[in-house]
């Protein structure tokens, strides 16, 4: 193997990996991994689980690369996607969905303008929301989910995750009512 080898391409780092060349596997590790982290514990908040997500969704990315497609979009999209889904299938599994729309709507009521707030302010926020809501909260509203595709990810009805999300919308408007004093 030659050792100054470059991969000037995601499509060409990802083509290394799938011929199971270390050096290609540990640059696409090492560039990845602290974003698919900072992804993950945003979702649960716990450090072990986001290193059990982080360990199944490269073990994942490693055994699917063959898969990725740079016509399609980044290498990193491609991985995020996959940490996203991963995350998603270990915490629905300790989570307690309940089905939740009987039929009416549940409007969360005036959108929350977060721009005016740090994202540390923000986190702290989010992490306190139940699993459920926090999870749904994430997929739509950071990483731009559709319903359709948080039911699907989910295993839920769609009108179930428009609840659980206007539910997270106003737990955090009344935290952040609270913390103003209105």
């Amino acid at each position: 193997m030659n050792k100054n080898k470059t991969y000037q391409t995601d499509q060409d780092l990802a083509e290394g990996c799938a011929r199971c060349e270390q050096r290609a596997q540990y640059r696409l590790y090492s560039q990845y991994v602290d974003t698919m982290y900072n992804t993950a514990y945003r979702y649960c908040f716990n450090k072990v689980v986001t290193e059990d997500i982080l360990q199944i969704t490269f073990t994942k990315v490693f055994a699917s690369i063959q898969q990725y497609d740079a016509e399609k979009g980044s290498l990193k999209s491609w991985i995020r996607r996959i940490c996203i889904n991963t995350t998603a299938d270990v915490l629905k599994r300790e989570a307690k969905w309940e089905p939740l729309w009987d039929g009416g709507w549940e409007v969360a009521g005036e959108n929350i303008h977060l721009g005016q707030f740090d994202a540390e302010f923000l986190l702290k926020l989010i992490e306190k929301l139940p699993p459920e809501q926090r999870l749904i909260f994430n997929l739509y509203e950071i990483e731009g989910y559709s319903h359709e595709e948080i039911a699907q990810i989910m295993g839920i009805n769609v009108n179930s995750c428009r609840v659980y999300l206007s539910r997270a919308k106003k737990k955090l408007r009344k935290a952040i009512e609270q913390l103003e004093g209105v």
